[in-house]
């Protein structure tokens, strides 16, 4: 008899149509950091919860310099793939 293949209890979620920047990533990563250092605390994680708010209070840093933060990542991409 064939093996069974597991099956995935949550849905792949789809990609997008349009190209995400890395701004907008930084910003959905702030939102879910958050969301975890509220889980962690509400837990009594206090060191992780710190750790994700080190995290997001790095994120928050990156979005509020956000056009450089693009252009930065633009300029690595630039130097990872030429041409």
């Amino acid at each position: 008899m064939p093996a069974l293949q597991p099956k995935s209890r949550l849905p792949v979620p789809e990609l997008p149509q349009q190209p995400i920047s890395p701004l907008e990533t930084v910003r959905y990563a702030s939102d879910l950091l958050e969301n975890l250092r509220r889980i962690a605390a509400g837990q009594g994680l206090s060191l992780l919860a710190h750790l994700l708010e080190l995290a997001q209070t790095e994120a928050r840093m990156i979005v509020r310099d956000g056009k450089a933060a693009d252009e930065s990542v633009s300029q690595v991409q630039a130097t990872r793939f030429p041409g």
